[in-house]
């Protein structure tokens, strides 16, 4: 597995979650083979970008939310040229509304803590 095709995968797990749908579901909406689509978010298969609008139409998401990935080894590399906010962003990527609120909330409480201290 590559880890693009794993970043990818995982984006199209936490997006087909986000939505309640199941990877049968959603295989169906994009009209691709339910086994490969298990293996496409597994990151055991590269899809082609046809094979990916696919699933971002069946998604109702823009394609580059899908393929938007921060490599590993890219951010260990240079980690001066990536923020500790972008981080933070894309761990936030796929929550739900509701779950980046109380992420939100989290880190306020504890930067208004540090300056109490």
């Amino acid at each position: 597995m590559s880890e693009i095709a794993g970043l990818v995968g995982e984006n199209i797990r936490q997006l087909r979650k986000k939505r309640g749908l199941s990877q049968e579901q959603l295989a169906l909406r994009a009209d691709i083979n339910a086994s490969y689509m298990g293996q496409v978010e597994r990151g055991e298969k590269n899809p082609t970008i046809d094979v990916l609008s696919k699933i971002a139409h069946a998604l109702q998401t823009p394609l580059e939310k899908i393929v938007n990935v921060i490599s590993r080894a890219d951010a260990a590399d240079s980690p001066e040229e990536e923020g500790y906010a972008t981080k933070v962003v894309h761990q936030m990527n796929g929550l739900s509304l509701k779950e980046q609120e109380a992420v939100y909330r989290f880190v306020k409480q504890l930067v208004q803590f540090k300056e109490i201290q």
